[in-house]
């Protein structure tokens, strides 16, 4: 079972997504690259975990772990979610709404945020994944 935040983890939500059957109709049209900072928090998660994703044609197509939140203003992503691991640990478990946290500020987004909104419609896929991702948080080690 992958602990979250990790690479092993990352690759296994990519692979979950990228075999979802509405993946594909999700992304059509897309453009944009993403960039994910899970912010350390005492006691919690010692060190940020930074990662950039690509996606093309409603599938994650290129995936790096960063060394340091720095490197991802290198890239300058179109989209950055900022958060703290609680916040990220929430979203996993179901038990915090991406719009929610992302109205609250609970959630830094860099971005224009309406191509986001108009896919609010599947966030089905999310979730889907998420109930099939197995997951260990680092918190609970």
């Amino acid at each position: 079972m992958p602990t979250f935040p990790s690479k092993e983890w990352a690759e296994e939500a990519i692979r979950l997504l990228n075999t979802d059957p509405e993946a594909e109709l999700a992304g059509a049209g897309w453009e944009g690259d993403f960039g994910a900072i899970v912010l350390a928090e005492p006691g919690k998660l010692a060190k940020a975990f930074v990662a950039h994703l690509v996606p093309q044609g409603g599938r994650i197509v290129k995936f790096k772990v960063l060394a340091d939140p720095d490197d991802l203003e290198e890239i300058d992503p179109a989209y950055v979610a900022r958060a703290p691991f609680s916040v990220w640990k929430g979203l996993i478990q179901g038990t915090l709404d991406p719009v929610e946290a992302v109205l609250k500020r609970k959630i830094d987004l860099k971005g224009d945020i309406q191509p986001l909104m108009e896919r609010l419609k599947y966030k089905g896929i999310a979730d889907r994944v998420m109930a099939r991702l197995e997951t260990r948080f680092a918190d609970e080690l």
